[in-house]
Parts: C-alpha cells; sequence; structure tokens
C-alpha cells in the first residue's frame, strides 16, 4: 500500500509517493515547466515528411510537436485494408496547412518537440475511453476468465461505432452502473472538447490535462493507495468530492512546517540531485545523466562482506539492482540505462540480479525493458519517457562549465595564454598587461620566474601581471604598448 502526499498550496505543485516507508515518486509541476502530455491541442500541419511517414505540427507552444503516420486519426479510421494503408505515404492522409486534432503522448526536450496522436483518449480510474478508438479492451490483469468475458459484454453494450474503450483492473468486481458513470463522464469531456474546437483557430488548447485531481485519480490505482495526504484546502475538498465513497482516506495537512519537510520528502529531493546514492550496506552507486543515455556504476565501497569475494559481490549487485529501480522512479530517468554491475561470470547470477530488477520495477508505472547483459558485463535497460526527468525540472546547466561536468585545468589556460603571447613576437610594443588568476599566474611564471624571464627575453617586451578572482582558470590581455602607457593603466 502507499501514500500520496500532495505540497500544492504554492505555485510549484508537488506530489510524491511514499511506498514501505520509502519516497519512491517525486512529480514537480512549476509555473515556467507545465506538463503538456495528455493535452490536447487544434493544430495546424506545418510539413509533411514522406520520407520519415512523419508531420510537423504547430500546437502553438513554440515547438512544432511530430506525429507518426499510424497514430493519425484519418489513418487509423480508413477504409482501406490494413496492407494497403500500411503501403501508402503519410501525404495520403494528412497535407501541409491542414487543421487536425492531436494530444501530447510524450514530453519534448531542448532538441526535440512533444510527440503527438491523433488517437484522442480520455484516461480515468477504471477506463480508458477513446471517441474513435472502435476497439474494446480488457486488462489482461484480471483474474477470472468470466470477470473479463463480463466486461467484454460491458463494452459492446454501451460502446457505439467509433467509440473505443480500456477497462482497467481497477474495474474488477465493481458495479456496471459504477463504471457507466465514469464512462459519461468522459464521453461529456469530449463532447465539451468538440463544441470547443469548432469555435477557435489553430494552434489552440482544448483540454488541459494538468488538473491536479485529475492527474491523481488517472496515474494511480485507487485500489493501491492507503492515503492520500494535502496542504490544499481547496485541493483537500475538490479530492474529497471526486473519490465520493472510495475507501482512500484523504486527509487535509494544516501544519505551519512544510509537508515535505514534515515526511521526509525534502531531504530525498536533495539526495536525487547528486551523483553518488549510498546503499544501507555501504556499497554506493554513481549515477551520471546525459541527454543521450544514462550511466549507472556499482561499487562495493565500505561493504566487504563477511563471506567469500563472490558472495560480497553478488549480494551488492542484489541490493543495487533494487535501488536501481527506486532511483529510476524517483528521479524519473527514461530512455537508454546502461548498469555497470560488479563482474559476475556465473549466469545464473547474472538472471538473478535481472530479476531482483524486474520485481523491484513492478510498481513503476512507465514501462520498463530489461534487455540483457552485453559481451561487457554491462546491463541494457529502457524506460519510456512520459515527463521530463526531475535533474531538468530542478537544474540548469553550470554556466563556468555549460553542463560539461569539467572545466580547462590552470596548466591548458597558462600555455593558451603563453601561445597567445608569442604572437606578439616582431610587433612594435614595449610591455603587456595580463589579468589573470592566481592559479593560472603560478604556472605562467613558473618557480622563481623562470618562464616569465625566459618569455621576456624572448619577445623583449616587460609582462606585468594582475591577480583576478574567478571561478574558472582564465586570463585577458588588458592592454599592449609602450612602457609608460601600460604602467599608467596599471596604476603605478
Amino acid at each position: 500500500m502507499k501514500k500520496l502526499i500532495l505540497n500544492v498550496r504554492d505555485r510549484e505543485k508537488r506530489t510524491a509517493v511514499i511506498e514501505n516507508n520509502k519516497v519512491v515518486e517525486i512529480n514537480i509541476q512549476q509555473p515556467i515547466h507545465t506538463e503538456i502530455v495528455g493535452n490536447i491541442y487544434k493544430g495546424r500541419v506545418i510539413d509533411v515528411l514522406p520520407g520519415m511517414q512523419a508531420a510537423f505540427v504547430d500546437i502553438g507552444i513554440g515547438k512544432n510537436g511530430y506525429i507518426q503516420r499510424d497514430q493519425l486519426q484519418s489513418f487509423h479510421l480508413s477504409a482501406l485494408p490494413d496492407h494497403e494503408k500500411k503501403a501508402k505515404s503519410i501525404s495520403s492522409f494528412v497535407r501541409q496547412g491542414e487543421e487536425i486534432i492531436v494530444q501530447v503522448t510524450k514530453e519534448g526536450s531542448e532538441r526535440k518537440g512533444p510527440k503527438l496522436t491523433g488517437l484522442i483518449e480520455f484516461p480515468g480510474s477504471s477506463l480508458v475511453y477513446s471517441p474513435f478508438g472502435n476497439y474494446i479492451a480488457v486488462s489482461r490483469k484480471m483474474k477470472e476468465e468470466a470477470e473479463r468475458d463480463r466486461w467484454k459484454m460491458f463494452g459492446k453494450t454501451v460502446l457505439q461505432e467509433p467509440e473505443g474503450i480500456i477497462l482497467r483492473t481497477a474495474c474488477e468486481n465493481k458495479a456496471e452502473e459504477r463504471i457507466q458513470i465514469e464512462l459519461d463522464y468522459q464521453r461529456r469531456k469530449y463532447r465539451s472538447l468538440h463544441e470547443k474546437q469548432n469555435q477557435v483557430k489553430p494552434p489552440s488548447l482544448l483540454f488541459d490535462a494538468s488538473n491536479i485531481v485529475d492527474r491523481i485519480v488517472i496515474e494511480h490505482r485507487l485500489e493501491d493507495i492507503e492515503e492520500i495526504i494535502i496542504d490544499d484546502s481547496h485541493v483537500y475538498r475538490d479530492i474529497k468530492e471526486r473519490l465520493g465513497d472510495n475507501s482512500v482516506l484523504v486527509s487535509h495537512f494544516n501544519g505551519t512546517e512544510n509537508i515535505f519537510s514534515v515526511y521526509g520528502i525534502e531531504r530525498e529531493i536533495e539526495k536525487a540531485q547528486k551523483q553518488v546514492v549510498w546503499l544501507e550496506n555501504g556499497a554506493y552507486l554513481l549515477i551520471e545523466q546525459t541527454e543521450a543515455l544514462t550511466v549507472i556504476d556499482v561499487n562495493t565501497g565500505k561493504f566487504q562482506g563477511k563471506e567469500s569475494l563472490r558472495d560480497t559481490v553478488f549480494k551488492t549487485n542484489q541490493a543495487a539492482a533494487t535501488e536501481i529501480a527506486r532511483q529510476l522512479r524517483l528521479r524519473d530517468i527514461s530512455g537508454i540505462i546502461l548498469i555497470d554491475f560488479i563482474d559476475m561470470k556465473d549466469k545464473d547470477e547474472r538472471q538473478k540480479i535481472m530479476q531482483a530488477l524486474r520485481s523491484a520495477s513492478k510498481g513503476d508505472r512507465n514501462r520498463i525493458i530489461i534487455h540483457g547483459f552485453t559481451s561487457l558485463g554491462i546491463l541494457e535497460v529502457t524506460r519510456k519517457k512520459v515527463r521530463q526527468d526531475l535533474s531538468a525540472i530542478l537544474q540548469v546547466n553550470c554556466p563556468t562549465c555549460l553542463g560539461t561536468g569539467r572545466v580547462a585545468s590552470a596548466e591548458t589556460v597558462a600555455f593558451k595564454l603563453e601561445r597567445e603571447l608569442w604572437e606578439l613576437r616582431g610587433k612594435d610594443l614595449e610591455a603587456v598587461w595580463i589579468e589573470a588568476t592566481k592559479t593560472v599566474i603560478d604556472v605562467f611564471k613558473g618557480d622563481q620566474n623562470v618562464h616569465l624571464k625566459r618569455l621576456e627575453d624572448a619577445l623583449t617586451i616587460s609582462i606585468y601581471l594582475s591577480v583576478i578572482s574567478s571561478p574558472l582558470h582564465t586570463y585577458n590581455i588588458r592592454h599592449t604598448g609602450s612602457q609608460s602607457d601600460v604602467k599608467e593603466r596599471i596604476g603605478e
């Protein structure tokens, strides 16, 4: 069972999931980083690319979204046989300048726009309603075949062509009247959207999916939630009204201290921004995130074990697999993930570690695929991206290192300065004034100023140095000219 903690009384909206007294998910919505997954827009097709079987659509957010041919409503509803449809170019189903209704399925990034679909869906706690889905799907997790058949028949009875529906596991053992109420609610949403789309010009937002109450109902299985604790009275009343007689305990937190501090979530947010994650046994993980992929390195650290080296390695990897699954959810890391476990030669042990990671990931709402170990012993994993990861929301690239995590050394900068001064050889100059950080000056001058004197003799100029303060190893050639001119500028 789990608890949801909602810190929503400020402009920044934050939610956290606690399972078995551990924080496993954090979602932060900042006004500048508004989530758009689930939003529905009336857009305009800007470009159609037959070679990629995709089109770019202006939805009014400053960056065009992209939609693939198979996700177009016109492709989906085409009366052509499947093999004929798939043989046709995207140009047969959409044209440049056309107005289309699209829904965001994946957040964009700095270099890429959001991913779109024309197959609109309205998800709820018990079902997903698709106005043009033309299908009936029942969760495979329903244990009884008779129960699955009951809900298939329900779908056939209540749907009108071309409607579609996915009946979630939450429907199991519930009254059909209750599910009918939710279906009618989603239908009203679509009717409202349909009326709005005829009144606005593209690009326009038709449906905002960022409502905090809707997100909770949609994203979490209510039967798994033990308690929802909220620090805002308005949201508290909204959730109480929306859940009705549901068995979930809904509490209003009105303490003066920040709710995230009370439940230890603030501390977890700080730890989730660090590269090193310590395990309880003294081992640690090193997590390196880049735009292309994430690399996780497992180290024994202080853990020495009580038995053989092999036993120590296996136990460390086992603990690491459990914590890695939590960190992927906590930091919302997605895309390609490479995990460098401590080397294991035994195939059975590798399989056990993969199973440990798979078991620990069961609660993750984002799809995780464990692809297996490479020939180098690296475990390849992919995790579906839905929204920006925690790091992208809370942090920006360092203005000093520009996101690389590294800066030029004092030696590198000092040698660059020396090369630049050599370019002054033969010019009609008597002196040069240079400002630089102390570390650069020390390397540039050398022990007992030996390098400085050698350079002055070779260039036949006087070199004046001033110390400046900077987080970077840096220098600046302030002035070149006569001795008197340079001294006057320095203030001698």
